[in-house]
């Protein structure tokens, strides 16, 4: 029986895709047999939670790093060295790039045979939260900044024996910046949970506000720049002027930028905030109850919420980089725009919104996305696991590449 042992500081209660990727793993693997999964889950306080025969949630002490909100991060070696001498993991899997890859080589160096080593390339960090968060504040450090961050990351993520990536694009980019060994492993999207059916006829008569057929654009991604927020804002405030009848902006989350949505559902009938939303079906609900969805974050690393909302049959905008952007162009869903481009957003929603091909642009997404499911997505997870263990118990590196053939 494999044994794969999960450590990731980007988990959060309020996450999203990473939170979801988890929990899906966790749910995927307690129906089997041939795997024992531990999950090291950062918490508050310290405890053991059994999910059925193979599958353990190992609760851990970690702070809560300055402005984390409800994030947690193991930032020193004793507890997870201590998990891993009593699981003996055939594999790690290190889901965050800062502080957890030198956690993990370490914890490594104590058990005998030495556990496979894969990163999973969760977050952009070098250009999302090093070149643009310090370019913001001087741009003159933006590009110093980002060469700096891939530097880390060359130094943490690549001394691992593979790294998952969850989009093309992303890899290719990893690659140009000297990170290899990469195995393509998309995500998944639950095509049944989220899927028009879900429609629901009193959120539509809501927001619709007595004019049959008013379009409903969603937005359920954090609030903070990262995500596009301001720019939504920006061209939401022109699109009121000009479309009749006025779409409804419908906002689901939470984030440092919370005020601005407060502030605009004050200052506009039709936007809506509904909430930070805990439960996958009550999310499903809204996406199926929308016209249009958008995913303006030039660094999603998959783009979990555009596939989402895909599979509920929206129509998208993206940005014109990154994951979100190789999914609207493989698959017609939709149209792009330059990150944090107001104006380009603002003619990419009219030109929907106008045209009124919702459904045709949501069922071609649909389509495209029902192809990553969660089984598949761990299942090839389980092959590259299993392959990359044969080589580094044969003493041997993994090839250098973009492994594609495990992909359907």
């Amino acid at each position: 029986m494999l044994t794969v042992l999960d450590a990731n500081n980007f988990w959060s209660p309020s996450g999203g895709g990473v939170r979801r990727y988890q929990l899906e793993k966790l749910r995927c693997f307690e129906g089997r047999d041939d795997v024992r999964y531990v999950f090291v889950q950062n918490d508050a306080r310290r405890f053991t939670e059994r999910r059925g025969e193979n599958v353990v949630v190992e609760h851990v002490v970690a702070p809560s790093p300055p402005g984390g909100g409800d994030y947690r991060a193991m930032v020193l070696p004793g507890a997870l060295r201590r998990l891993v001498a009593e699981h003996r993991p055939d594999v790690i899997e290190c889901g965050s790039p800062y502080v957890m890859p030198l956690l993990v080589r370490l914890a490594g160096r104590h058990v005998s045979p030495r556990p496979a080593l894969v990163g999973f390339w969760h977050a952009d960090f070098p250009r999302a939260y090093a070149g643009r968060k310090i370019g913001d504040l001087n741009p003159a450090l933006a590009e110093p900044a980002e060469r700096a961050a891939w530097w880390w990351a060359r130094r943490g993520y690549g001394a691992f024996d593979a790294i998952f990536v969850a989009s093309r694009a992303v890899a290719r980019n990893m690659q140009e910046h000297g990170l290899d060994r990469l195995y393509y492993t998309p995500l998944g999207v639950d095509a049944v949970r989220f899927s028009p059916e879900r429609r629901d006829p009193e959120l539509v008569t809501r927001f619709e506000a007595g004019v049959p057929g008013r379009p409903v654009i969603f937005f359920p991604h954090r609030f903070q720049d990262e995500k596009g927020l301001r720019p939504l804002l920006a061209a939401y405030d022109r699109l009121a002027e000009r479309l009749d009848p006025v779409p409804a902006l419908v906002f689901a989350g939470t984030g440092p930028d919370q005020p601005l949505v407060e502030a605009a559902v004050a200052r506009h009938p039709h936007v809506h905030y509904v909430g930070y939303l805990d439960s996958p079906e009550a999310i499903a609900r809204y996406y199926a109850s929308a016209s249009v969805s958008v995913a303006l974050s030039a660094f999603e690393t998959f783009g979990l919420s555009c596939a989402e909302a895909m599979a509920s049959g929206l129509a998208l905008v993206a940005a014109d980089q990154g994951a979100a952007a190789e999914l609207v162009m493989d698959s017609g869903a939709g149209l792009t725009v330059p990150f944090g481009d107001a104006r380009a957003l603002e003619d990419a929603l009219e030109t929907l919104l106008r045209e009124g091909r919702w459904a045709e642009r949501g069922a071609r997404g649909r389509a495209h996305v029902q192809r990553f499911t969660w089984e598949a997505c761990f299942e090839r997870e389980l092959v590259c696991y299993r392959e990359v263990v044969e080589h580094v118990r044969r003493g041997e590196r993994v090839p250098r590449g973009l492994h594609e053939r495990l992909v359907t």
